[in-house]
């Protein structure tokens, strides 16, 4: 794990702007490029590259050029650093396999990249419209979709598990003594073709609860957005309500989870000792959130690996059939979470 003094160190700033930055403090005044560059340099200092893979190789992949194209832009990306770490250990797995990286940028007539020559294979982070999918398939053949599956037919993708994580999640709770557990999340997200369909994680929370006869809809609390502010907003709105605060809540994303603990901070609820707080995605920032955040860890440098593993495999083997890779989540517990005492 890096300190926060590491960070700061390599970047050139102050380790208070460094904790500030990861724990997404809106009011705080340096430049995107400067929170990029904490973000990514977070993400290196505790990068491990997976030693023991396969040499699958049969040509000199000095050669290879692969193109990387993200659904988000940098500003969009700061709201949630989720694709913005992903996309840097996905370079860093290309840079391990001496792939040379080639940005594809949106245009008004298409994909475009620069330089003459072609592309051996595109890795796609993210979600992409009908659209996007179509014209991404111009420019190359071989294509990974990372976190989406537009075409299990006609692409390789990877993607994570979402149920297992979420049932990791709820199973450890109940574990604890909890049975009032609420979730905190956009009830909408970004299915693999762009378009707002249920989340993923609501949808196994809310099929999981049921099932053991614990669901209540009061205690699902919708943040339109997956942002700090969005869950900062949503929690302050369900203290104001007055409603009974459950002894648990199942938070969609980190980054939603680090807006809850302000809230509840600012308004003198005490976590874990008060009510139990659970994330997702385990990014850099829920080691530093106050007091450290119970969560599910996306391995995010599984799911790079994977779709470079499956791009050379592609390439080198002209593999003529698509694979669809799904990464197991891991439960991490820190101090957020807490057995319940009084279980009612």
């Amino acid at each position: 794990m890096a300190t926060l003094k590491e960070i700061a160190n390599s970047v050139g700033v102050s380790v208070g702007t460094v904790s500030r930055v990861l724990n997404h403090d809106s009011s705080i005044s340096v430049s995107d490029e400067t929170k990029i560059k904490i973000f990514d340099t977070a993400e290196e200092l505790q990068y491990k590259t997976l030693k023991q893979r396969k040499n699958i190789n049969n040509v000199n992949i000095n050669k290879l050029r692969v193109g990387i194209v993200e659904m988000y832009n940098h500003s969009e990306q700061l709201q949630d650093p989720y694709y913005l770490l992903l996309r840097s250990v996905v370079d860093k797995e290309c840079f391990d396999n001496e792939i040379e990286v080639v940005n594809i940028y949106k245009s008004e007539n298409g994909y475009k990249f620069i330089g003459n020559e072609e592309l051996n294979g595109v890795i796609a982070i993210g979600k992409f419209s009908k659209k996007e999918v179509k014209m991404l398939s111009e420019i190359s053949d071989n294509i990974v979709y990372l976190d989406s599956s537009p075409d299990e037919q006609k692409f390789d993708s990877v993607n994570v598990n979402f149920k297992l994580g979420t049932n990791k999640a709820l199973d450890y709770l109940l574990e604890l003594g909890h049975r009032e557990i609420g979730y905190i999340g956009s009830y909408k997200t970004l299915d693999d073709f762009k378009e707002k369909t249920m989340d993923n994680r609501l949808k196994n929370y809310t099929e999981y609860m049921k099932s053991k006869d614990l669901y209540k809809e009061e205690n699902v609390l919708d943040t339109k957005e997956m942002t700090t502010i969005a869950g900062y907003e949503a929690i302050k709105d369900f203290i104001n309500s007055s409603k009974k605060m459950p002894t648990a809540f199942f938070v969609g994303t980190d980054t939603i989870a680090t807006g809850v603990l302000k809230a509840l901070y600012e308004n003198n609820i005490k976590v874990p000792e008060d009510v139990s707080i659970i994330g997702f995605n385990d990014l850099i920032a829920s080691q530093y959130t106050i007091p450290p955040l119970t969560t599910v860890r996306v391995h995010i440098e599984h799911l790079a690996s994977a779709s470079v593993d499956l791009i050379l495999e592609k390439i080198n083997k002209s593999r003529s059939y698509c694979k669809k890779v799904i990464i197991p989540s891991e439960l991490v517990i820190r101090q957020s979470t807490m057995e319940l005492k009084n279980n009612n």
